[in-house]
């Protein structure tokens, strides 16, 4: 299991990356045959990447917000 700092830094890459493809998909460097051509990854991996990685950052256990989780404690009278 990665530690909750690279998922945090996962997702702060696929936000990025979401954010350049909804900028552009694909550009071109050049013209004719010396041209190049970028094509960014697609939308829709990159949004399921972002919903997995959020998914184990819920469910991590150094996420703060796991923390405030109540545990019910039984007590048994000594005698």
């Amino acid at each position: 299991m990665a530690t909750y700092a690279e998922l945090q830094a996962r997702l702060a890459a696929y936000l990025v990356a979401e954010g350049k493809a909804l900028e552009s998909q694909e550009y071109v460097v050049g013209q004719g045959n010396t041209a190049r051509r970028n094509r960014r990854a697609d939308l829709e991996q990159i949004r399921a990447g972002i919903t997995d990685v959020t998914a184990q950052l819920a469910i991590h256990p150094d996420n703060p917000a796991n923390s405030r989780v109540r545990r019910v404690r039984q007590l048994r009278p000594m005698y």
